[in-house]
């Protein structure tokens, strides 16, 4: 099944909160266990609650999702909704449906929910917890591994090996620190290919694969060239077998084979992107971050053009319509719309100024909106 392209991030609204802890400032009176033991409060007001993203189902439902545990969906194109049960109490920051039942969300706490039931109910599959004793233990098998080689080398691999093994004892004291601290670390977005095969990503370089359904999720990130561990903010698949990861400090890496191997590429700038989107042309690629930054790119991100637009907000979403319309959204209400594949841009700012943080069209071809607070509905396409 071909996917509607869509992207998700860790949003510039979440930024200082991931940096200080992971958690949302209502959280912090809570222990780590409690959050992801405590189901989610059922409100009148949680579409009137910070939103950070939204999908449609192929059936026309919409679901959005956002802080503390708020899942809802809407069957009328937005103009009611319904709270979902959730079990957790942590923000659910990305979601991502492969049919009209089944999908998986992710957020703080480094939580992963899947639903049966297009989005009217979750459990809970995978969490920071069980994320961190992963990583320890892949780590501690990797300095095993060294040590093995070290007592193995010739004089001219002990240099490589010493420097190697010095690495890897860092990284495994950080994974022993993550572990004790809790599950502090968030997922910030989550890719499906079909029921069975999806990738997650998160802060400080996670990333995670599973191939059963989320019933077993294993620790990929060493697939990736990011020592720093710098933050993994989207993923997306820009057509088929090609997806794209973009982070912090510029991060761009692409894979053409779903996932199997990674490149990173030459970044056009070194501020972070929070999201990318496909121009629905081949090879055809957009990125976007801080300071209402734009690159395209026609061929798959070997080289980029820097797009002109009337903004120095961060954007944080963006989606390519059907009609070919491309729209990206951001802070302090702006709204970037583009006829062209994404070569021009018009810039147009919500009386309300509230910060956008998601986007999808409803099934009449209106146009959903959340963000900060909350839904903002059917805004029409032609607009």
């Amino acid at each position: 099944m071909v996917k509607t392209v869509k992207t998700r991030a860790l949003k510039s609204l979440l930024l200082p909160l991931v940096a200080a802890s992971g958690l949302s400032l209502s959280q912090q009176a809570l222990s780590f266990s409690d959050v992801l033991d405590t189901p989610a409060v059922k409100s009148s007001k949680a579409v009137e609650s910070l939103l950070l993203d939204i999908d449609r189902l192929n059936g026309g439902r919409l679901v959005a999702s956002g802080e503390r545990g708020h899942i809802l969906y809407s069957d009328d194109n937005g103009k009611s909704w319904v709270q979902s049960d959730v079990p957790v109490i942590v923000n659910i920051i990305a979601a991502d449906f492969v049919s009209d039942t089944t999908g998986w969300a992710v957020g703080h706490d480094g939580v992963v929910l899947k639903t049966t039931d297009g989005g009217e109910s979750w459990i809970r599959q995978f969490d920071g917890f069980k994320a961190n004793e992963q990583t320890l233990i892949q780590r501690q098998k990797f300095v095993e591994a060294l040590e093995a080689q070290l007592e193995e080398a010739s004089d001219d691999e002990i240099e490589d090996l010493e420097f190697a093994l010095e690495e890897a004892q860092f990284s495994l004291e950080d994974a022993q620190f993550d572990l004790e601290g809790g599950s502090t670390k968030p997922f910030l977005d989550v890719w499906f290919k079909d029921e069975n095969t999806g990738i997650i990503v998160g802060a400080y370089g996670q990333m995670f694969q599973t191939t059963d359904g989320g019933a077993t999720w294993n620790n990929i990130a060493s697939r990736l060239d990011n020592p720093d561990r710098f933050h993994l903010n989207a993923i997306v698949d820009v057509q088929p077998g090609s997806l794209v990861v973009v982070g912090e400090a510029g991060l761009i890496m692409r894979s053409t084979d779903e996932g199997a191997t990674w490149e990173t590429l030459e970044s056009p700038y070194d501020g972070s992107f929070f999201g990318a989107v496909s121009t629905r042309q081949l090879n055809g690629l957009l990125v976007y971050g801080l300071r209402g930054h734009v690159f395209r790119s026609s061929d798959l991100g070997d080289s980029w053009e820097e797009i002109e637009v009337n903004t120095e907000q961060t954007l944080n979403s963006g989606r390519a319509f059907k009609d070919g319309t491309i729209m990206l959204v951001g802070n302090n209400g702006v709204v970037l719309k583009s006829y062209d594949s994404g070569r021009n841009f018009t810039t147009t700012v919500r009386e309300d100024r509230s910060s956008l943080v998601g986007i999808e069209e409803s099934k009449d071809g209106g146009i959903v909106l959340v963000g900060q607070d909350g839904l903002y509905l059917a805004l029409p396409n032609a607009e």
